[in-house]
């Protein structure tokens, strides 16, 4: 088995460390968890439509990015230059601070 070794940017970690403050880290796990991880990067349109404040969606969108995923505004997502172990790393991250933060 090979180990993923992706560690997230510190623009990932601040964006993190904002959507702690916000409260939408459970919002933000949902999304990856369902409509990247195992959605294979297939989404449909209004997924986004889970934030109530746009700038939480904005946020959310630019911490994705950051994994190598483009969202689009219909809620798909399309991966850029083989993201999966950067995705690994952002729902590993997610999980564990929402489990935290319980």
């Amino acid at each position: 088995t090979q180990f993923i070794s992706a560690e997230l940017t510190e623009d990932q970690l601040l964006l993190l460390l904002e959507s702690l403050e916000r409260k939408i880290v459970s919002q933000q796990l949902n999304l990856v968890r369902t409509h990247i991880t195992l959605g294979s990067f297939q989404g449909e349109a209004g997924d986004m439509v889970l934030f109530s404040q746009e700038e939480d969606q904005m946020l959310t969108i630019a911490l994705v990015e950051l994994s190598g995923v483009q969202l689009q505004e219909n809620g798909s997502a399309v991966p850029r230059d083989k993201p999966f172990e950067a995705v690994a790393a952002l729902f590993v991250v997610l999980y564990a601070l929402n489990f935290l933060s319980g």
